[in-house]
């Protein structure tokens, strides 16, 4: 029995019983296995631009004894998945704008999908945004931490019916509404971290010595403005 780290376990915990799961970017495969071992997917597809990894995940199905129920595939993002293949489509351990323009470039793919899990590790406003105003709905979300990173694992849906979509707000976007509203204890965490680092950008930037721009001027108004979502958070908390 294969035994996940907790940033997959989490991603494994979000994932409905289905059909079929893709799993982009599989790395050496683990997700795809645990999925299958305890008969969360019936089959897996496991995908990923780079050879090396592919082989590797390949290798370890095999040797799971799950050669028959994955399909593995040499693809950049999801190019080499069709629409409605998947019932659930899992990308993660990537930077946010990269998963945000996998998703982009097959959105005919991602919007035939159930669900996406997906794991972005920066760019989270940037991520979220895109997603919202593509039709995405966030459905669940949990905070992971590894390596001293504090980082979001998303659950969403795209929603057909406009009506039932959801137009988030500026904190929900940067920190996550599910997260804010679940309150985990990562959640302090991260805002304090984020709080330091704000604060001591400021601090350099209008007391260090440091000429006085339009960009210096406008990056202390961006991180005040972030400041401020975090002290609103916190309120609520």
């Amino acid at each position: 029995m294969i035994k996940l780290s907790p940033r997959l376990q989490i991603v494994y915990d979000m994932i409905p019983r289905c059909n079929t799961v893709a799993d982009v970017g599989c790395d050496h495969g683990y997700l795809s296995i645990a999925l299958l071992e305890n008969g969360i997917a019936e089959k897996v597809i496991p995908m990923d631009v780079n050879k090396g990894p592919l082989s590797k995940a390949r290798e370890n199905i095999q040797t799971a004894g799950f050669k028959d129920k994955a399909e593995l595939r040499l693809s950049d993002g999801l190019k080499k998945l069709n629409p409605n293949e998947a019932d659930v489509i899992c990308i993660c351990g990537m930077g946010g704008a990269l998963i945000g323009r996998i998703i982009d470039a097959g959105i005919a793919v991602a919007k035939t999908a159930s669900c996406m899990i997906i794991e972005p590790q920066s760019e989270y406003y940037e991520l979220r945004s895109f997603l919202m105003k593509q039709g995405f709905v966030i459905d669940d979300e949990d905070l992971t931490s590894e390596e001293s990173k504090i980082y979001p694992i998303i659950k969403l849906h795209y929603e057909a019916d406009e009506d039932k979509r959801v137009l988030y707000s500026t904190a929900q976007l940067e920190y996550g509404p599910k997260v804010i509203e679940k309150k985990p204890e990562l959640l302090n965490k991260l805002l304090d971290k984020n709080e330091s680092e704000y604060t001591s950008i400021i601090n350099k930037l209008e007391r260090g010595g440091v000429p006085t721009t339009d960009a210096t001027a406008a990056r202390c108004q961006e991180l005040k403005d972030k400041l401020e979502i975090i002290t609103q958070i916190k309120n609520s908390l």
